[in-house]
């Protein structure tokens, strides 16, 4: 039940961030149209290669050869976009992973964790 909790919190969180397309890339920015136009593109490819069932793979490969700027702008939020959403899942794997040790031990964790010194985080 706990790791349920946890993924639904983090899912809402995540679902709450702006998109790399949006807070990158506007329409008042100095990028190109093109560029713009293969940066949302290459973000929705770099999430579905990151395993988002969600997500398309999009690519004009026609412009992609023959337009620097949508080539450049794909790359970029491909690289981008795959990574934000290789940590997000990473971070469900982590909440699962720690609710479901709690839930076979449920005090054994809260052993490790009191023998670890935080004492030098204070400052951040």
């Amino acid at each position: 039940m706990r790791w349920i909790i946890a993924l639904t919190a983090f899912a809402l969180v995540a679902c709450d961030l702006p998109e790399p397309s949006e807070t990158m890339i506007s329409d008042r920015s100095n990028t190109s149209a093109s560029y713009r136009a293969g940066f949302d593109d290459g973000c929705h490819s770099g999430r579905q290669a990151a395993g988002d069932l969600f997500e398309q793979f999009r690519k004009d490969q026609t412009r992609f050869n023959s337009d620097r700027d949508y080539a450049q702008g794909w790359s970029d939020a491909f690289r981008q976009c795959e990574t934000q959403s290789e940590a997000q899942m990473r971070q469900m794997r982590s909440a699962a992973t720690i609710n479901a040790i709690k839930s076979r031990e449920p005090d054994k964790f809260d052993r490790v964790l009191r023998n670890i010194d935080y004492s030098g985080l204070e400052g951040l």
